[in-house]
């Protein structure tokens, strides 16, 4: 089912938690509405939901506009962050509550219906099982199926993950992925997490302050970010940044940062006459050189060992840059070091607007 967000915008009072959102998901998609607490993500999936009713703008489910529409009247499947499972019924009870309220579906038929979702997620073993004697992950996975016992056209998924420990966070992003691709449900994930969103999702649509900042895929937000905050958002560790100068020399065009200087190359080259700028570079994109063959020199900071990998702090002047070592790094705080940029993954940004430049 194609879903349509037509200029939606939500106003508690004075202030617009949503603002003039345009979005379109196509059949089968499984999208993730990312961004920082208070940016608007939940407020959208409760729209869809139809929980919340829109200042203005619309909401389409295929060809109908459903923003008038009662929740139960949409189509959809939800599933919370608490899970909301009621702790004096079964398993099975609570996977096939949402269907005691529609009186066409005979007992014989919810039953099998509440097998066949139990079975897609696994749990078919627990159907005489209370929430009590479930773990974190098990009661997740009723939650889910409760959700697709309705066999809904659209599936909401409001930060299913943030109550789960590290190892079944990951385990169980990996089961919905899968899952999702299995039934072809379109699906809108809430997360905080970018992680959960550029792991799980076809497309991610970051948002800040209600306004979408970028909607395309994990690739493209990683590789072309299309502003700073979707720059320092994505990635981690974040973005290192610089205030940049571009001038030229020999012919061709050179970035100049706080000691670094830089050729680009002509696809790097920023539109317009813009000869401020903002550099960015990611810190896997940083490598840790001798001083003699470094773009710059600085003084190891700190290290961070992260097993397969080190992140270390690089002092260079007042200016503290984050580089992501291989785990045979053996320098030590103190020692002075040099950085080689890769040029050619460099991006640009207007200083005043936080536009990406080229």
């Amino acid at each position: 089912m194609r879903v349509v967000l037509e200029q939606l915008t939500k106003k508690f009072g004075d202030v617009a938690a949503v603002r003039e959102l345009d979005l379109e998901m196509r059949s089968g998609e499984f999208v993730a509405l990312l961004g920082p607490s208070g940016c608007g993500k939940t407020t959208t999936l409760l729209m869809v939901a139809g929980i919340y009713r829109p200042t203005s703008g619309a909401i389409l489910f295929g060809d109908r506009r459903v923003d008038h529409l009662h929740p139960k009247d949409r189509g959809i499947g939800m599933v919370f962050q608490s899970y909301a499972l009621y702790p004096h019924m079964t398993v099975a009870e609570n996977i096939g509550f949402p269907l005691e309220l529609r009186r066409a579906i005979g007992k014989p038929e919810r039953d099998q219906r509440v097998r066949e979702a139990a079975g897609r997620v696994e749990i078919d073993d627990l159907l005489d099982r209370r929430p009590s004697q479930l773990s974190g992950g098990q009661q997740q996975r009723v939650a889910l199926a409760r959700a697709l016992v309705k066999r809904p056209d659209i599936l909401l998924l409001d930060e299913p993950l943030s109550n789960l420990d590290a190892r079944l966070r990951h385990d169980m992003r990996g089961e919905i992925k899968r899952l999702q691709k299995e039934i072809g449900i379109t699906s809108i994930f809430v997360t905080h997490d970018q992680l959960e969103a550029l792991t799980m999702a076809d497309r991610v649509a970051v948002m800040r302050n209600g306004r979408l900042q970028a909607y395309a895929t994990p690739d493209e937000l990683y590789a072309r970010p299309r502003n700073r905050f979707v720059a320092e958002f994505i990635g981690t560790p974040p973005m290192n940044f610089f205030p940049a100068e571009l001038g030229s020399r020999n012919g061709s065009v050179v970035a100049r940062a706080e000691g670094i200087e830089v050729e680009l190359t002509r696809a790097q080259l920023p539109r317009g006459e813009a000869r401020q700028a903002t550099m960015g570079v990611r810190p896997e994109h940083l490598s840790i050189v001798s001083p003699a063959d470094g773009n710059v020199t600085g003084e190891v900071y700190v290290v961070e060992p992260m097993g397969r990998e080190q992140i270390v702090d690089v002092q260079v002047g007042e200016r503290r840059l984050r580089v992501i070592a291989p785990p045979g790094f053996t320098g030590r705080i103190g020692d002075r070091v040099g950085l080689r940029v890769a040029a050619e993954r460099l991006h640009f940004f207007d200083p005043t607007s936080g536009e990406r430049l080229s």
